[in-house]
């Protein structure tokens, strides 16, 4: 198995997570946030999608993401290509317009798209390069792809954490993972 297949795999099994832990879910459900201070499970699924649309599109290979493009539009919200959750005040959450569960698939997918054509043609010696990034920091593309499944994973987390909360324990949270061939 190559590092490409472990990360390919690593970004489905967490969406596989999370458009498993939106099915069932009301508007209402995906819109409440549990406090003051919290995120809604559809903000939290948004900004998933927004975190690897950003950095796989504009970092990595130094294109339009695919929100300033299409996406944006197509939700009614900000094309800024920095509009992606990072920063906002509990204020700001409460204005969020919160797409609906089958917007906020239909975006992750395309996203997770353009993500898996990078992947397919990165190559391993790519992986210690060096890039600037949008937090004035550098990190290789490898600390990038760390950085990322990190993030996205935590974030999985809380959005089937949210769903148990709204509607009781269901059984397995993570679909079991595909067989090998």
């Amino acid at each position: 198995m190559e590092l490409t297949d472990i990360i390919r795999f690593t970004f489905e099994r967490v969406w596989t997570t999370v458009d498993h832990a939106l099915d069932g879910l009301t508007d209402e459900e995906i819109s409440r946030r549990p406090n003051g201070h919290s995120n809604s499970i559809g903000w939290i699924a948004w900004h998933m999608a927004r975190v690897e649309d950003r950095w796989f599109q504009m970092v990595l290979q130094e294109k339009p993401q695919l929100w300033e493009s299409e996406w944006a539009a197509k939700l009614g919200m900000p094309a800024d290509p920095n509009y992606a959750g990072g920063g906002m005040t509990p204020e700001d959450v409460d204005k969020f317009k919160t797409p609906t569960v089958q917007q906020i698939k239909d975006y992750s997918r395309a996203a997770r798209q353009a993500t898996s054509d990078y992947v397919n043609n990165v190559q391993p010696e790519q992986f210690d390069k060096a890039i600037d990034t949008f937090f004035g920091r550098t990190m290789t593309i490898g600390e990038i792809f760390g950085h990322v499944l990190c993030e996205l994973n935590q974030h999985a987390g809380q959005v089937s954490y949210l769903k148990g909360y709204y509607q009781g324990y269901q059984g397995r949270v993570i679909p079991p993972p595909p067989k090998s061939q």
